[in-house]
């Protein structure tokens, strides 16, 4: 039989204060089930019947109490499966890739985890001067021949995620993410002329929003630095904007003018044919039409955790 002063000294000062006090109430009950009645006075004392069966053992006890009291808190907190604070709650991080490559832009992003298993993810593209892709030029550029002496492209985009982690363990592991988001691209380039040395100039801005969905998975680096990877982001944007040509050339036909920018924007890919040039005092403008294009996207960064 374990006695009291086992149960008080290896168990009560070792558990919990829910164990020790389900221990203390066990005690409780325990000795009330084994204390004898008192012999009232004229009746000759008889010899007390006990069978083994119904003794009381108190750790079964308190091993029940404890199971009662725990399991309703352990249930409430773990409804879904996981906790509901998560380790780490904030991240902010940078992608290199935005410093290398020209993309118009910079990157940053800030994280919040509001569960252990969701999160909130903003991405901010920060416009920065790079030149301007090939792809542009070759779409937007008249004849291809002069000498460039202006060439920008800059972007300027943001991004909102709502993130789900599958392993539960926000913000580390794969996750699934349907998202929004905002882009304006800026472009200006400036050609002259080999021969006469007058300049035709190309501006244009673009600006699209949509919605998409990505998926990626973010993994620990160190106690406090983890990489992120957007494996792949699948979006359809609503796009329009406005370009804009124009020449210094004094002897400028402007209808032949607008002809040969018309013969240009109608090479551009999928929505060429629905462009039209219009004369607009010394200059061309060609207001794109809005339209749903598709969009993927990737991304890659290096953030600090806390």
């Amino acid at each position: 039989m374990l006695r009291r002063n086992y149960l008080c000294d290896i168990c009560v000062s070792n558990l919990c204060n829910i164990c020790a006090k389900n221990i203390q109430l066990g005690l409780k009950v325990y000795d009330t089930l084994n204390t004898p009645s008192p012999i009232p006075n004229g009746i000759a004392p008889f010899k007390r019947q006990t069978n083994s069966n119904m003794k009381v053992q108190p750790i079964l006890l308190t091993l029940a109490l404890c199971a009662f009291s725990i399991a309703p808190n352990y249930a409430q907190n773990n409804r879904w499966g996981y906790d509901d604070e998560p380790e780490q709650k904030w991240s902010v991080g940078l992608a290199p890739f935005s410093l290398i490559l020209p993309s118009g832009k910079v990157n940053v992003r800030g994280e919040w985890a509001y569960a252990s298993n969701k999160s909130l993810s903003l991405l901010i593209g920060i416009p920065r001067s790079t030149k301007m892709p090939n792809l542009l030029e070759n779409n937007f550029d008249l004849t291809g021949e002069g000498k460039t002496v202006k060439n920008r492209y800059s972007s300027f985009g943001a991004l909102l995620e709502n993130r789900f982690y599958l392993g539960g363990k926000a913000p580390r592991g794969f996750y699934l993410a349907p998202y929004a988001r905002y882009n304006h691209f800026s472009l200006a380039r400036t050609t002259q002329d080999n021969e006469n040395q007058y300049a035709t100039t190309f501006k244009g801005a673009v600006n699209g929003i949509g919605i998409g969905g990505a998926m990626g998975f973010q993994f620990r680096l160190g106690e406090h630095i983890t990489m992120d990877a957007t494996i792949v982001g699948l979006d359809f944007k609503w796009m329009r904007g406005t370009l804009t040509y124009s020449t210094n050339d004094p002897n400028n036909d402007v209808s032949a003018f607008r002809d040969e920018v018309q013969a240009a924007v109608e090479d551009i890919p999928i929505i060429g044919s629905k462009l039209s040039a219009a004369i607009e005092g010394d200059k061309i403008k060609v207001h794109t039409p809005g339209a749903a294009l598709p969009g993927y996207r990737f991304n890659l960064s290096v953030n600090y955790v806390f």
